[in-house]
């Protein structure tokens, strides 16, 4: 029994090359997508995949210099985005392709959001340049996109990870890609080691004290404050704050819209879960940092296998509900 496989790429910036390393990884697996739902740099990648052109992309982006990407900054003196994105979007269509949406080899919907209604917009035919376009409008970075009366701008203010699309379009199982999503491990990581801070205080603090009711080995006032010092450097370093510079206006911007869009998705998520969620770890790389390509599709190829006993499951049990039934 034929098994329709839904992708829901979701949204990240430069994190989301880790989606090629992941639909990468799908077709080492022999899983092939029947449907492709797209958000923000979900839907470039999705779109190029969709038009077969992924590796194309992805040769074109492993050359990628920081000295590349800011080539490609049209910088706008318009107040709706400080980057016009018509530089950017003029090379990434010779990587993708500029056809028909619905010509496509693999049916795809890029997500976009309507600025002044706030509806979610579905793309599933019309010009894949300018579907794709609007669906990357990150608000106040990238110019929104007027289409057919309406100001576009970014899907993922909506849906930053269109689950509910796949399911629209007629998938039965639901892999779903979360470039956000190991922001959770690198959180319970970090709180584990403020706990092995703390206890490796007071199992040092024990032993002081153990040692100053010797009268012959009594540490010094200069010792104890050496140590003191010491333990309060190491239950700070987490949360040092240089780790967490003066933030210029791009990333007020960028990290607003990141809170915002992650307590939408964990409703959106909670409502309507995917049967396979991969989460790639890519948190350490920045909004804009595009040239750090490899990384990201390495991670997102890594993030996949590690789960594929995962999906082997999640089809094996509805062709196996299918029969039941």
């Amino acid at each position: 029994m034929h098994v329709k496989i839904g992708i829901a790429l979701g949204s990240g910036a430069a994190k989301g090359w880790a989606h090629i390393g992941v639909i990468k990884a799908l077709e080492e697996l022999n899983y092939q997508p029947s449907f492709i739902a797209g958000c923000s740099i979900g839907a470039l990648v999705g779109a190029a995949h969709a038009n077969q052109n992924l590796a194309k992309l992805e040769d074109w982006v492993l050359g990628f210099s920081s000295w590349d990407v800011l080539s490609l900054m049209d910088f706008s003196l318009r107040r709706s985005g400080l980057i016009s994105g018509e530089k950017v979007f003029d090379a990434l269509h010779k990587q993708i392709g500029n056809v028909r949406i619905e010509t496509l080899a693999i049916p795809f919907t890029a997500v976009t959001t309507d600025l002044y209604r706030g509806q979610e917009i579905w793309f599933s035919k019309g010009d894949l340049r300018q579907a794709v376009r609007a669906s990357c409008s990150m608000p106040g970075i990238l110019a929104p996109v007027e289409l057919d009366g309406r100001w576009l701008v970014d899907g993922a203010v909506v849906n930053p990870v269109p689950v509910s699309t796949c399911r629209a379009m007629g998938a039965d199982v639901v892999i779903a890609v979360d470039l956000h999503g190991d922001r959770r491990h690198r959180a319970v990581n970090e709180a584990v080691q403020l706990e092995s801070h703390a206890a490796e205080v007071a199992s040092d603090t024990n032993s002081t004290d153990e040692v100053a009711e010797s009268p012959t080995n009594k540490p010094s006032f200069v010792d104890l404050l050496a140590k003191g010092k010491d333990y309060v450097a190491k239950l700070t370093h987490q949360l040092d704050h240089k780790h967490n510079p003066d933030p210029n206006m791009m990333a007020v911007m960028s990290r607003s819209m990141d809170i915002l869009e992650q307590r939408h998705k964990r409703a959106r998520l909670m409502g309507d879960p995917p049967e396979v969620i991969i989460s790639p770890r890519v948190s350490d790389i920045g909004t804009m940092e595009f040239h750090r390509a490899k990384e990201a599709i390495d991670a997102g190829y890594q993030a996949t296998m590690a789960v594929r006993h995962l999906i082997e499951t999640e089809i094996d049990s509805y062709r196996a509900s299918c029969q039941n039934h």
